[in-house]
């Protein structure tokens, strides 16, 4: 078993520096030039997990193809002959972009461009190399100094990366259906667990860290995965401004296209978006139409953004928050250290999902039981077993709406109330109509299925208004139609005695309704 002080290939180990779900990191030292590095290592209980150890070779693998100085380097591989795995990478002296956070709260904006740039330029050498991250967050970013430059980007932890090159067989391919990576920080395509994943997810991701790094919050929280994982796909992002006054203006309409739904609507190139970092302000100055709404009152409120000191506490109150489930070593091992794992089966072990397939596990466990039992105990009955319910009666839904004040209504014409609301609405594994409605805007239809609790945002379009109607044609349209004169050629001729004289004896007609009905002269 690999421990402190065992010697391992060339290395002795002198210290833990860091512990997560998958794996331990060491730190280690040559015994005779003194050289020191990180060694990381499968935990032995999963070193016959073949998804598990799949995914340590695609890191080591995927790290040599590379090679560039903004990813950590991984010097040597192997295995012990008790078959736990190992990797040797370079060792790190300085701290992750999640500690920064956690003392900064949030990074001033030239700080964060230049941190931002350097994550796109390694990545963008990792999408040339066919290799997607998948699982960008501040806990795999490492700041260190080289040089004059104190915050030394080293991207960290291609554990989930997809290797896309025709030549390279991955084992771990993700099924249709199953969501990997944090879901904080993931993309639409990723929540929604669709096979073709490209590196523009990680494009998303990346603008995810930035707004973080802006504003101390990620865009959107919520009480659960679900419920974040649902906003990712549906919700448009708050403004950065909403929450940092004084950010430009031009940092909303770089982060509208980064974070935009429609993988076609963002940068296509790693390449683009560093560019776009370097020099926002450039960027803006020709930047092409994202459609940023007019009004973002509802946005941010809705969004419901999280600052990492909430998404901690829920992790210790149970919810998950995909930051690593085990801290850090605190018995005075130095501060510097290679890749910490997190805790990346963390979605897998505690997603909604599967307290309801363990809920149906300890049923089917319970009816066997009782089975078993009155087959030893033919003279005993056996008790039925308790029914329990597969899904809850009803989920709740959060509807809000850009303008407030929208009227919320179902299908068949209740109103449910005005946004924004939160209720709750009968359970259903089928897509439900609602139908938003506000005077003076177009009505808007949309689905969801209530299987979750889940967000609606509906933004609404003012309706056109026709400057040729009113009140008056409205009320009097029909009356005037069917008493309008027959039109007068333009050369006519003054209007005949006879006329004037049946006009002076026709009696003037009283109006009723208080409304003038409209005269031609």
């Amino acid at each position: 078993m690999i421990d402190i002080g065992h010697t391992i290939g060339n290395y002795k180990i002198t210290a833990k520096l860091g512990e997560g779900g998958m794996g331990v990191v060491y730190l280690a030292e040559h015994p005779v030039i003194g050289k020191k590095v990180a060694m990381k290592a499968i935990h032995p209980e999963l070193s016959k997990n073949s998804d598990v150890v799949s995914r340590f070779i695609t890191e080591a693998k995927a790290v040599n193809q590379i090679g560039h100085e903004h990813i950590v380097d991984i010097a040597d591989f192997g295995n012990t002959s008790d078959g736990e795995f190992y990797f040797v990478m370079e060792y790190l002296q300085g701290e992750s972009l999640s500690d920064r956070l956690k003392r900064e709260k949030h990074i001033p904006i030239g700080e964060a461009m230049a941190i931002g740039a350097q994550i796109a330029d390694a990545l963008n050498a990792s999408h040339q190399q066919g290799i997607i991250h998948r699982d960008l967050k501040p806990e795999n970013i490492f700041l260190c100094t080289r040089g004059a430059n104190h915050d030394f980007v080293k991207v960290l932890d291609f554990g989930l990366a997809k290797l896309t090159q025709n030549d390279q067989k991955v084992t771990h391919k993700t099924r249709t259906g199953s969501v990997m990576g944090t879901p904080y920080y993931m993309s639409p395509e990723q929540c929604e667990g669709k096979t073709e994943i490209d590196y523009r997810a990680d494009i998303y991701s990346l603008g995810v860290l930035i707004f973080e790094m802006l504003t101390g919050k990620v865009p959107f929280g919520g009480e659960g995965y679900g419920e974040i994982i649902v906003k990712h796909v549906t919700m448009p992002p708050p403004s950065v401004r909403s929450l940092v006054p004084d950010l430009p203006e031009y940092m909303d309409l770089l982060l509208y296209r980064v974070l935009a739904k429609d993988r076609d609507q963002r940068f296509q190139t790693m390449a683009d978006l560093r560019e776009a970092l370097l020099d926002p302000e450039r960027y803006a100055s020709s930047a092409p139409e994202v459609g940023i709404p007019e009004d973002l009152s509802g946005i941010a409120r809705a969004a419901a953004p999280m600052a990492r000191s909430e998404l901690e506490e829920r992790s210790v109150r149970g919810y998950g928050s995909g930051l690593g489930s085990k801290p850090p070593a605190s018995d005075g091992t130095p501060s510097g250290r290679g890749e910490l794992i997190n805790n990346i089966d963390n979605l897998i072990r505690t997603k909604p999902g599967s307290r309801l397939v363990l809920l149906v596990g300890v049923a089917s466990l319970t009816v066997a039981a009782i089975v078993l039992l009155g087959q030893r105990r033919e003279a005993r009955r056996p008790l039925p077993a308790a029914t329990l319910p597969l899904h809850p009666a009803t989920v709740r839904v959060n509807f809000n709406s850009d303008p407030d004040g929208a009227v919320v209504a179902q299908a068949d014409g209740t109103t449910l109330g005005l946004t924004p609301l939160s209720i709750e609405v009968a359970y259903s594994d089928s897509a439900v109509e609602f139908l938003f409605k506000k005077a003076g805007y177009e009505p808007k239809t949309m689905f969801v299925v209530p299987n979750l609790p889940s967000p609606m945002f509906a933004t609404l379009r003012r309706a056109s208004l026709d400057p040729t109607a009113g009140d008056a044609s409205d009320r009097n349209g029909a009356r005037a139609t069917s008493r309008a004169p027959r039109a007068r050629p333009a050369n006519s001729p003054a209007t005949s005695k006879v006329e004037k004289t049946e006009k002076a004896e026709r009696p003037e007609k009283v109006d009723e309704d208080g409304v003038l009905e409209p005269s031609i002269r």
